[in-house]
């Protein structure tokens, strides 16, 4: 039978697909026993389990300790693992950027794959962007464009203003 995949994984929500045919009876139970675990939520639809925790009190290690030993299945992540996204720092919103951030970033890893890295997502974005504009001028349809102006500058905040990450 297969391991537990991590589908998402933010410091405080982690998201874990079970295999099909894994048992998930008591798998509730088992990880809400778990400090810091302040809500869980199973999906049998899309065989989907969301634990949210408080990072501070709480650890991925032994959420997926508690996944493994409820479902009997490999341990999602191995238990002494250092989490694979920065922890967002204090201010506000940190969180929602570094998800986005996360997002984007596996989307353009996808894209690189897709053309064999000759071009990514920063440089396909702008491409079809330019490309959809001129379709519109092509076509006559010119006029104030409010939501892509505003979908061009966000890209560019993200691009020009990224806060480094300081590595502990």
């Amino acid at each position: 039978m297969n391991a537990v995949h991590v589908a998402h994984d933010i410091p405080g929500r982690l998201r874990l697909r079970l295999p099909a045919g894994a048992p998930a009876e008591g798998l509730q139970a088992a990880v809400s026993a778990v400090p810091g675990v302040t809500r869980t939520a199973w999906s049998p639809r899309t065989r989907s389990f969301l634990v949210l925790y408080d990072p501070a009190t709480g650890s991925r290690a032994a959420i997926a300790d508690a996944v493994s030993q409820a479902s009997g299945l490999p341990a999602p992540l191995a238990p002494d693992a250092p989490s694979a996204a920065p922890a967002p720092s204090g201010e506000p919103g940190a969180a929602v950027a570094l998800g986005v951030r996360q997002l984007f970033g596996e989307v353009d890893e996808r894209v690189q794959h897709a053309t064999r890295g000759l071009v990514g997502l920063s440089g396909l974005l702008p491409v079809a962007l330019t490309a959809w504009a001129l379709a519109e001028l092509v076509r006559g349809r010119a006029a104030p464009l409010a939501w892509t102006s505003a979908l061009w500058y966000a890209h560019g905040l993200f691009r020009d203003y990224q806060v480094p990450v300081k590595p502990d």
